[in-house]
């Protein structure tokens, strides 16, 4: 990989002023993994964005945590449950509004009930349309706008939620582990002919919960 150009923002080209952690490092136990992404940001870019940090990952942590589904997201489970017992918006949102939902394996095979959590309007897809934007100046040096990319989150309440992944899975593409994977891996890969398009896989606290999403971007 070339050198990049870390004194301008990956967001939006403004003179950076801080290092913006891809993903969030609130998903992780110290120590940080070694080859944790970092992208340079201003500060208006970066301002704001540990409350939705926190958010997603209270959201996974409890969706992955609560049966021993990840021991990562366990590991995390408790700091989340901290943060929601001080807020007491959120303690509400979370008590009321979580839901049991039924998981499946890659080949269908029932796994028993897990936890679904609601987000704040916003909050999950603010974290993920960073990522994605990120990963992209990261691997190609070039910024994207945030209405150049879309996202599928993966139903795994469905028995054949994996058939929507076999026809990316085929493709050519570069599979990342952050740390040992456990906590975030991606997948991805670019249009040879037009390299506005990519897409993207990423996986969160892989096992039984796991928290898949799809990103694509294309011109604006």
């Amino acid at each position: 990989m070339t050198a990049r150009d870390r004194t301008r923002c990956a967001y939006c080209g403004e003179p950076a002023t801080t290092d913006d952690h891809v993903p969030p490092q609130c998903l992780y136990t110290p120590p940080l993994p070694s080859n944790l992404v970092t992208v340079p940001a201003c500060a208006p870019c970066n301002n704001g964005v540990s409350k939705d940090d926190a958010e997603f990952r209270n959201h996974l942590s409890i969706m992955a945590g609560s049966f021993r589904g990840s021991a990562n997201a366990a590991e995390r489970l408790q700091p989340s449950l901290r943060a929601i017992r001080r807020d007491r918006p959120t303690l509400a949102r979370v008590v009321l509004g979580a839901l049991l939902t039924e998981r499946y394996s890659a080949g269908g095979i029932y796994l028993g009930p897990g936890v679904a959590v609601p987000l704040p309007p916003g909050a999950r897809e603010r974290v993920l349309l960073r990522i994605v934007r990120g990963l992209f100046w990261h691997h190609f040096d070039a910024r994207l706008d945030a209405a150049c990319v879309k996202l599928i989150h993966i139903d795994k309440s469905k028995p054949t939620w994996r058939q929507a992944l076999d026809e990316l899975l085929s493709m050519s593409h570069q599979n990342v582990l952050i740390g040992n994977g456990e906590t975030f891996e991606y997948r991805f890969s670019r249009d040879d002919d037009d390299p506005a398009i990519s897409f993207w896989m990423m996986t969160f606290f892989r096992g039984p919960s796991e928290y898949i999403v799809i990103g694509y971007t294309q011109s604006s």
